[in-house]
């Protein structure tokens, strides 16, 4: 097979599943005391408007379920439905709006109270602007954040707004990231400029965890306690050559595979891309993949950053993390492991392509089919079911179902019948 080779985009790719992996497919066998679902509302999806392609990464804010809508060649479009009457009480607010032209730091966030933020420059603006609209869909604020190249928006776990890029170096100034932390209400907490010579991994690209801790990635894997405390790592770990941490599409953030377990121990994926074998030419150029070797591992450290255990994978192997610990998923087995890499449980589900997944809001463990339109939400203690639903049997015959779970068997499905009828509905399993 050939392919044009751009190293950042094949991984992505890879991770994404879009290389030949589907985004959903699993049908687990009936259990032996099936779940009652009851249909709390349904809203039917305007023609122009997309929301299948985006649907699995829709956050749960305040009251609110937020997705990514596209309208044509517009996806800035934020839709919200209300979780208890989403069929009635629902907006859209774009971001777009009627300019031509749009740079973006990417899609809009939201924070714990279902607050959305989104960075832009519009038409011939020359700075960033970072916006925020409350949960009613209105204009909160909107703050300058300069001209520099806008990478990545993030909201943490603390309520901050993260707004992070990488400056070019100049005659005068080393190249280096800028972060710029914003309250709720718009105002400056902190602007930090980082070039990896004050943690010592010059070279290093710097990334925020959701729970705040700083991420730096190659030469060395690094992870410290916060923006404000660089000066000792928690962990550092000497990353083997084509080595980079693997991206977490399954796990619930869909950022990096760096994941915090209970006892302060910490869980990170590492993903294989070996090129050697590649012959190097100047440009873009066709490759042949069976020559790239590619697999993972999976490498847990201590709350003190010692390496305890790693354990290579499967290339396309599915890995979910618990709080104590993490699952696996090869083919149509599902397995179970404590925090010492030590087997708990396993099962084997029925199906062709086995998604795996984790709930929005709980440690639930889902197991989902498009095609089928099966849904299971497994006990991450034993893999016991604790919901499911089969929308064939609820819903009637339909081409194609994606699940959404909050968890504690709040359930969002959106339905699409060969691209009329779209809907989005939601269930409560009991």
């Amino acid at each position: 097979m050939k392919k044009t080779f751009r190293p950042a985009v094949l991984s992505m790719a890879v991770a994404l599943g879009i290389t030949g992996v589907s985004a959903g497919g699993a049908y687990a066998a009936p259990s032996a005391n099936p779940s009652t679902s009851q249909l709390d509302w349904s809203y039917k999806v305007p023609d122009q408007l997309d929301l299948a392609s985006t649907f699995r990464f829709g956050t749960f804010a305040g009251d609110n379920l937020y997705l990514q809508a596209v309208d044509g060649h517009n996806s800035q479009i934020v839709q919200a439905f209300d979780q208890e009457n989403g069929g009635k009480d629902n907006w859209t607010y774009d971001f777009q709006g009627d300019a031509k032209q749009l740079t973006s730091g990417g899609y809009a966030i939201q924070d714990k109270n279902g607050n959305s933020y989104y960075v832009r420059k519009k038409d011939g603006e020359q700075t960033y602007k970072l916006e925020a609209v409350d949960a009613n869909g209105k204009l909160k604020w909107n703050k300058d954040v300069g001209s520099k190249a806008i990478e990545r928006l993030q909201v943490l776990h603390n309520g901050d707004i993260v707004v992070s890029g990488s400056v070019a170096p100049t005659k005068t100034v080393n190249s280096h990231q800028v972060f710029y932390v914003f309250g709720a209400d718009g105002k400056v907490k902190n602007t930090q400029k980082i070039d990896g010579s004050e943690i010592n991994n010059s070279g290093a690209y710097i990334k925020l965890l959701p729970n705040g801790q700083v991420l730096a990635i190659s030469p060395k894997l690094q992870l410290f306690k916060s923006l404000n405390d660089l000066k000792k790592p928690i962990l550092e770990y000497e990353l083997p050559e084509w080595n980079s941490i693997d991206f977490d599409v399954r796990g619930g953030n869909f950022g990096e595979a760096v994941y915090s377990l209970s006892g302060g121990n910490t869980l990170v994926v590492l993903r294989e891309e070996d090129y050697s074998a590649v012959p190097f030419k100047e440009g873009a150029q066709e490759i042949d993949l069976s020559i790239v070797k590619q697999s993972k591992s999976v490498v847990l450290f201590d709350a003190n950053g010692k390496k305890k255990w790693e354990r290579e994978l499967w290339q396309d192997a599915a890995i979910v993390p618990t709080a104590d610990g993490f699952v696996l998923q090869k083919d149509n087995k599902i397995e179970l492991y404590g925090q010492d890499n030590k087997l708990k449980t396993s099962k084997t589900v029925e199906g062709d392509d086995v998604w795996l997944a984790k709930a929005k809001t709980t440690d639930e463990i889902v197991l989902t089919s498009k095609e089928a339109g099966t849904f299971q939400a497994l006990d991450p203690k034993d893999l016991s079911v604790k919901y499911e639903i089969d929308m064939k049997e609820t819903a009637g015959e339909k081409a194609d179902y994606s699940f959404l779970y909050e968890g504690d068997g709040e359930l969002y499905v959106h339905t699409m019948d060969w691209n009329v009828n779209k809907s989005i509905s939601h269930y409560s399993l009991k």
